[in-house]
């Protein structure tokens, strides 16, 4: 598909049967120029947004009873996703999409089918539920809670029996140490056998507790030892900057100013340039001494080399003395014994932000730079990551279209438009 021409995509197919009014309009309420269409541009040089956009126009305007999406909100602008959003909430037809965003899958799910990995990933699950992702969320929150409760209890009735079996063990044992007398002895030792009975019905009993469940969706990982930089440290100062990319202006008269433990987000249209923007950024600061910076790219493999296993990976300066923090951190970030030793490109999107997480929390940066850094970790997985970074206690810039994160994460978010940078009070 990257070879192709703007106009071998949505005209190269003389049998297709799409809807031209529909084409037209959706192209001019997604604000995607309809004069591109017959352009040669390769779609291989579109931005991921503005990608996803020419497939939803030409899928949607194309005649269907069903329409199947993967991932539609990844990468699409603010607008577009509103605009997305309107469109499943209002359409009759029946619509299949799979979503991390959690407020996309609130707002549009009307039936949730979770596939999921259970036992450390030892057992395949599918659940079904007719509720909305909200209700479904608290639902499996709530009987998470209760199994752990009734864990809990369970245990203490246990523990406390227990406790009296083994008094009564241990003043039947005593009394039969010290008895003198035949007949007593061997009603003692009668009783004895009867405290051994019920011994190993106890261990039965334990074998059968309410089990404290393993909580699957946690993502048990902190920034500690964190250095962070001084507040008031100026990390970068931009005038009057002109944002190009081969020779061509996207953005003129950015003005921005940064300090060291700020956090800010970026939004912006599909194309405008806000992943070459923070390319830019990471360019100007990773040469810097003063600045222990982290980076997650758009694109992983800019900074994972794929042949690589996740310990090779994380193992690259040769510290050996790491290997067993590095191996308990990869085991509470649900990685098996065999995924270690995987190669990179055999793991899924979700494993592999997890390493550029772990690579930054080894690394203890003290400034990170983050595109999209939510998208590839599920919903039930994603408020751990916006608590990980609100948590930070460095600055980092992030480019985002999840809006729980930049609500949850961010101090300040700006919009890039072709005019620089606009600081918003809410999105």
């Amino acid at each position: 598909m990257a070879e192709l021409t703007l106009n071998d995509y949505f005209f190269g197919d003389l049998d297709s049967d799409i809807d031209y009014s529909l084409l037209y309009l959706y192209a001019e309420q997604l604000q995607f120029n309809s004069e591109r269409f017959a352009s040669q541009q390769l779609i291989g040089s579109l931005s991921g947004g503005e990608k996803l956009k020419i497939q939803l126009i030409k899928s949607l305007a194309t005649p269907s009873n069903i329409i199947f999406l993967d991932e539609p909100s990844n990468d699409l602008d603010l607008d577009t996703l509103l605009w997305l959003e309107n469109y499943i909430i209002t359409s009759p037809k029946t619509i299949l999409f799979v979503s991390h965003d959690e407020d996309f899958l609130s707002k549009t799910a009307t039936k949730i089918i979770h596939l999921e990995s259970v036992k450390k990933k030892t057992l395949a699950q599918t659940k079904v539920k007719e509720l909305g992702y909200q209700d479904y969320a608290l639902g499996r929150q709530q009987a998470y809670q209760k199994q752990v409760q009734q864990a809990r209890n369970d245990k203490k009735e246990f523990d406390k029996a227990m406790n009296k079996h083994l008094r009564q063990k241990s003043q039947v044992r005593h009394t039969l140490l010290n008895t003198h007398d035949a007949t007593l002895g061997r009603l003692i030792a009668k009783k004895m056998k009867n405290v051994l009975s019920r011994e190993k019905r106890y261990e039965r009993m334990k074998e059968n507790l309410t089990q404290v469940p393993f909580h699957e969706d946690a993502i048990s990982l902190f920034f500690s030892d964190i250095s962070p930089l001084p507040a008031r440290k100026q990390v970068l100062h931009l005038e009057n900057f002109q944002l190009k990319i081969g020779g061509r202006q996207l953005v003129q008269n950015i003005h921005f100013n940064l300090n060291g433990q700020e956090k800010i987000g970026i939004i912006g249209q599909n194309g405008i340039g806000k992943s070459s923007f923070l390319k830019i950024i990471y360019q100007k600061l990773r040469q810097r001494a003063d600045i222990n910076l982290g980076y997650m790219p758009q694109h992983y493999t800019e900074v994972l080399d794929e042949s690589k296993t996740p310990l090779d990976f994380l193992l690259e300066n040769g510290n050996r003395e790491q290997e067993q923090l590095i191996l308990t951190h990869l085991a509470s970030l649900q990685f098996t014994r065999q995924e270690v030793h995987h190669k990179i490109c055999e793991l899924s999107g979700g494993q592999k932000a997890k390493l550029l997480l772990l690579k930054m929390v080894l690394d203890q940066a003290n400034f990170l730079l983050l595109d999209e850094p939510s998208r590839n970790f599920s919903p039930t997985s994603q408020p751990y990551i916006r608590q990980l970074f609100a948590d930070y206690p460095g600055g980092l810039v992030c480019v985002s279209h999840d809006r729980r994160f930049l609500k949850g994460v961010c101090q300040r978010i700006y919009r890039l438009t072709e005019n620089g940078l606009e600081e918003l009070g809410q999105i």
